[in-house]
């Protein structure tokens, strides 16, 4: 035999137990050139299964095999051993309004036939997340408010806007203005408020699922009341008084109705006298009549509009004491049983002075419900005679004036008869 045939014989006896040497059994050694995926797709809003979704095997460019998800939201997918060699993942690729979505197979061990994937929430379409900006420009009776479309939800938005109320959390059942539709930022204002008000607005959106609504703002509306000031009180008598007062600001509205209100207690108001001095804004004069001498006033401008009546500052006077000004005339001529005084009335207060004289006595601060004389009445000089005198005695005299308002005394002088 041959050299060369020899070696053919035993190449050909031996290459059994050649190539068995490098054959192997991968069931039994427990690596699968398939392995079987298995997961649940659930809707991330209603937690409930989604169906028919569409899940694949794919490198990027490429598409492996394809699967729909069941009623139950399951599925199930093969992956080959040379697939993940290749860097193959799977991706759930919705032909809906669902978000698409990759699960990555890095960790997933080979060497079992299914491999539990198991639960993956997806986004699918909801109402909008809507956000409520904020409010300016705010008056008596209206506000500027901005909001903003955050997400549409992967749907059409169809209407959005501004949803308000006095009470808390308002709707779209409540008063509402629409700013149009689709995405982005919008703005509106809001009118026909009321004055001194607390208001809660949110922005909203529809889509067709439903409305979102944003958060919750607040704000109140100005109190639309004008400005008054009083500035000076005049011409004070003892029955009458004159103020100059404005209107700084219409706070809004106009003004209806002006003037002065006044008492004799504290922080008047129309209830109180007051008087009536027009409409509008501006500087006007006021005459205070038919006031008690002597008395205290407490006075305070008021203006009215739509929205209420406002005050000023208080300003208090007192009115003249109403009663005479005189003084006394010293002694003269005095005797044993007599002796000549008198007084002077400059001012009758404002009221006729109806009668006048010297009141005298043997004891300090004589009236004229002790002795007295009676010289006449009005204003200017008067001479008064006291007679019927004690001798040797010390007496105390003083003129007085009295008009309706009351009686006044001059001041005290004092003599001893002879």
């Amino acid at each position: 035999m041959n050299k060369d045939r020899f070696f053919f014989v035993l190449f050909l006896l031996l290459s059994p137990i050649l190539f068995s040497s490098c054959i192997k059994n991968l069931d039994q050694e427990g690596v699968y050139l398939t392995t079987r995926c298995h997961g649940v797709l659930i809707d991330e809003a209603t937690l409930q299964p989604i169906e028919g979704l569409k899940v694949v095997t794919t490198d990027g460019l490429i598409i492996g095999d394809t699967v729909h998800s069941a009623a139950d939201g399951s599925f199930d997918i093969n992956i080959h051993v040379e697939q993940l060699n290749k860097g193959y993942y799977i991706s759930i690729q919705p032909d809906s309004l669902y978000e698409a979505f990759d699960i990555k197979l890095d960790s997933m061990p080979l060497g079992i036939q299914t491999y539990q994937l198991g639960s993956f929430y997806i986004q699918g379409p909801d109402v909008p997340f809507v956000s409520t900006d904020y409010v300016d420009a705010i008056t008596p009776v209206s506000s500027h408010c901005y909001g903003s479309i955050v997400d549409s939800r992967n749907s059409t938005i169809v209407e959005h806007g501004f949803v308000y109320s006095v009470m808390q959390y308002p709707t779209v059942n409540d008063r509402k203005v629409v700013c149009g539709s689709g995405e982005g930022a919008f703005d509106a204002v809001l009118s026909s408020l009321d004055p001194h008000t607390t208001y809660y607005v949110r922005a909203y959106a529809y889509n067709s699922l439903g409305v979102g609504y944003g958060n919750q703002v607040s704000f109140t509306t100005l109190n639309g009341l004008a400005e008054v000031s009083v500035q000076s009180i005049n011409n004070i008598t003892a029955t009458a008084a004159s103020a100059v007062a404005e209107v700084l600001n219409d706070g809004g509205f106009s003004v209806t109705s002006r003037g002065i209100c006044w008492g004799t207690a504290p922080m008047p108001t129309i209830s109180n006298t007051h008087t009536s001095n027009g409409a509008g804004t501006g500087r006007f004069s006021v005459d205070m009549p038919q006031l008690q001498p002597g008395t205290v006033y407490y006075v305070r401008a008021y203006a009215q509009n739509r929205a209420g009546v406002s005050y000023s500052e208080q300003l208090t006077f007192s009115t003249a004491s109403g009663l005479p000004v005189l003084t006394t005339r010293p002694a003269s001529q005095v005797t044993s049983t007599s002796a000549v005084a008198g007084g002077s009335i400059s001012d009758d207060g404002g009221f006729p002075v109806i009668r006048r004289g010297v009141c005298y006595s043997t004891v300090p601060q004589p009236t004229v419900d002790g002795f007295h004389t009676t010289d006449g009445s009005g204003t200017g000089s008067f001479t008064s005679q006291l007679l019927n005198l004690a001798s040797g005695t010390h007496y105390y005299f003083r003129a007085y004036a009295t008009n309706s308002v009351g009686t006044v005394y001059g001041e005290q002088f004092e003599f001893v008869t002879q």
